[in-house]
């Protein structure tokens, strides 16, 4: 096993659940504020922001740092491939074999973080759903998150 490989997955690992850390803080304290609305947007306090802000952008590091480092060196060690594939592919083959639950899910994840890159003041009521569906399932991301971390540490 190479060390550079497994020094990039303790390394994504080690990011990974401080991102973790922060979501969970900033999901507690946006519970009593969910669902959102467009006027709810609209009017919420500057430490709510804060915590909004928060919650989408260790969301958003979370993916990733997931996809840029943790996943692909994953697939490297335990296929013992380090040739370049498309991330498609590694997804697909990591869903195989049980490290992610799906491909599905993760594209879903992808559209709900591009949805909110996009952040435009004009279209607050999809902004809100979206917010919405992130708060609803983000903890089906950070199951892919610790699913990856268990394989590597029980990888045979």
């Amino acid at each position: 096993m190479s060390e550079e490989l497994t020094a990039t997955i303790e390394s994504a690992m080690k990011e990974g659940y401080a991102h973790l850390d922060r979501l969970h803080e900033s999901h507690s304290r946006l519970r009593e504020l969910h669902p959102f609305t467009e006027t709810s947007l609209k009017s919420i306090d500057k430490e709510a922001v804060l915590y909004l802000d928060q919650f989408i952008y260790r969301f958003t590091k979370l993916q990733d740092s997931m996809a840029r480092r943790l996943l692909p060196s994953l697939y490297s060690l335990l296929e013992a491939d380090t040739e370049p594939k498309p991330f498609l592919d590694v997804l697909g083959r990591l869903e195989q074999l049980n490290v992610i639950s799906s491909v599905e899910t993760w594209q879903r994840f992808r559209n709900l973080r591009n949805n909110l890159a996009h952040d435009y003041p004009e279209s607050l009521q999809q902004t809100a759903l979206t917010i919405n569906e992130l708060i609803e399932t983000w903890q089906d991301l950070e199951s892919m998150f610790t699913g990856a971390c268990d394989a590597y540490r029980n990888r045979a």
